[in-house]
């Protein structure tokens, strides 16, 4: 039978080399930036855009992180494409008005560029969230914590947020004025 449990404050002599970034568990509160010019994201697309950008992960993202949110934006896109296929049936395509065979021809020929099939974009989809930091794996990988942001629970004494949450900022402008 184990032992008991170690105490809390108790401080590790193998402590990690790489300390955890603690992130908002409120999210990301600046306003949502624009897709790069290159993606032409659809309606699903810019809907898992917008949420992406409001997640604590998004508090970590650097400038540069926009072209890899981009692409993920845009698997969201093929994934519902391949879903309205299956549900087109034939009198829809033969019935089309101008504005629905504009948007039938863009639909077949995101599903041209698809050939590789769903499970390729599932996959990619995947690989994505890891390095994104929205799987608990990546969370992991990343060495990122969730932390309460203080925007519901504060200090009684101080009314401060609770101590430990990053300020990525201030963090990303001394590491770029160093360089």
């Amino acid at each position: 039978m184990p032992g008991p449990l170690p105490a809390e404050n108790r401080r590790r002599r193998n402590a990690p080399t790489v300390p955890t970034t603690k992130l908002p568990v409120g999210g990301r509160t600046a306003p949502t930036p624009r897709p790069p010019s290159w993606a032409k994201l659809g309606k699903v697309g810019r809907a898992w855009w917008k949420w992406a950008w409001a997640t604590p992960q998004a508090c970590a993202w650097a400038p540069g992180h926009e072209v890899m949110v981009a692409r993920r934006a845009s698997l969201e896109d093929d994934l519902a494409a391949i879903g309205t296929v299956n549900s087109l049936e034939l009198w829809e395509l033969l019935d089309a008005q101008a504005e629905g065979a504009a948007a039938i021809k863009a639909l077949l020929q995101r599903l041209a560029s698809l050939a590789s099939g769903r499970l390729a974009i599932c996959r990619e989809m995947r690989e994505l969230d890891d390095r994104l930091g929205l799987t608990p794996k990546g969370m992991a990988a990343l060495r990122w914590t969730v932390v309460d942001d203080g925007t519901t629970v504060q200090d009684p004494v101080t009314g401060t947020p609770p101590e430990g949450v990053a300020d990525l900022t201030s963090r990303r402008r001394r590491l770029t004025d160093a360089s």
